[in-house]
C-alpha cells in the first residue's frame, strides 16, 4: 500500500493511476491533515510525499509520520 501525499488533483489522480497499473493500493491524501489520518488508521508500506503544501507541509508531515512509526 502506497499513501500519495498531494495537493493538486490531477497529479494525485496520475500518480494513482500509475501505482494502481504496477499493482499497488494507492490511497490519495489531499493535504498534510488527511495524510496524517490516513496514516493514523492504515499500515502503509510507501508515502510519497509532496513538500509544498497548503497547511501543514510535506516536512511537518515526515516528522510527525516519523515521530508516529
Amino acid at each position: 500500500r502506497v499513501l500519495i501525499v498531494e495537493d493538486e488533483p490531477k497529479l494525485c489522480e496520475v500518480l494513482c493511476d500509475y501505482f494502481r497499473s504496477r499493482g499497488d493500493l494507492p490511497t490519495p491524501a489531499p493535504d498534510g491533515e488527511a495524510a496524517l489520518a490516513q496514516a493514523e488508521g492504515g499500515q502503509f508500506d510507501a508515502v510519497l510525499l509532496d513538500v509544498m503544501m497548503p497547511g501543514l507541509d510535506g516536512f511537518s508531515v515526515c516528522r510527525a509520520l516519523r515521530r508516529e512509526s
